[in-house]
């Protein structure tokens, strides 16, 4: 037994098997060890800039690991190794080749780092490119991953998005001031509509106050509903609903439209705008 156990340890072909194998598993066992140390210390961190940074560090981790334990089985198998050496030494174009494959590549992990370094947007910052609103889940070293608002996922290269302009709505200050526009027909009362869209916008428990305490000592209200325009057929009311971060401020507009709506029904003198038109004929007799 213990001969046939030499003969097998000493046979090349398992002994190449050998070092693969462990190749693979310290591979394996190396990048899930700080896969989990990394997840633990996203969970025990609220700052979105630290956890930006922990999941870079982490996709980081996975390349260079795969990286590395392929580099390690092709140096493991002798003709592999004198392959790669011979493309890599000898092969001009192939290298001029693959410098030129690689640059969209290089781009997009140097745009990945500025990212991290300079901190345009971060895990869990709510952003608008071009017509696309969604929450970041993930800056890798390649591109960057968001959640849409149908939970579809965006995906863009980050030399990409790092040249088209975008709005964060999280960074510095979360709270959003969303403009909610009514519009009523000129046969409305414009005190009683007035006094109807802020009694509806005021008791939303997702209206925040943002005045200072000077404003407050000076009695202006929480909130203040401007007579926008005069349009053909309508008067405008625009009305700032602040609330704590985007989803809440289009939760409470959606609320207060409808709140509105129900009240418009119920009150005297006061009614939404519509379409209307009025035709003069002129009698000639």
């Amino acid at each position: 037994m213990v001969e046939y156990l030499k003969e097998f340890l000493s046979d090349p072909f398992y002994n190449v098997t050998s070092k693969i194998l462990l190749i693979l598993l310290f591979g394996i066992i190396l990048n899930r060890f700080f896969k989990l140390f990394l997840q633990r210390s996203i969970d025990k961190i609220e700052n979105t800039s630290n956890k930006t940074r922990i999941k870079f560090i982490g996709n980081a981790i996975d390349f260079l690991s795969y990286t590395i334990v392929f580099i390690g089985a092709i140096y493991t198998i002798p003709s592999l190794k004198a392959l790669a050496v011979g493309l890599f030494a000898g092969a001009s174009i192939f290298a001029a080749f693959l410098g030129f494959a690689s640059q969209k590549a290089f781009s997009d992990i140097i745009s990945g780092l500025f990212i991290i370094i300079f901190k345009p947007f971060r895990v869990d910052d709510i952003l608008k490119i071009k017509d696309e609103i969604g929450t970041v889940e993930d800056i890798t070293l390649r591109h960057t991953v968001m959640r849409g608002l149908e939970n579809k996922r965006l995906i863009y290269p980050n030399s990409w998005i790092t040249s088209e302009p975008l709005i964060n709505w999280t960074l510095v200050d979360p709270r959003v001031n969303k403009f909610m526009y009514v519009s009523i027909s000129y046969d409305s009362d414009i005190a009683t509509a007035e006094k109807i869209i802020k009694e509806e916008a005021i008791k939303h428990p997702s209206l925040i106050d943002v005045r200072t305490e000077e404003q407050k000592a000076n009695g202006e209200p929480i909130l203040k509903v401007d007579v926008l325009s005069f349009d053909n057929f309508v008067i405008n009311f625009r009305v700032p609903l602040w609330a704590e971060d985007l989803p809440n401020a289009m939760g409470m507009m959606f609320d207060v439209q409808r709140a509105i709506q129900e009240r418009f029904k119920t009150e005297e003198g006061v009614e939404l705008a519509k379409p209307s038109q009025k035709l003069y004929i002129k009698n000639e007799n």
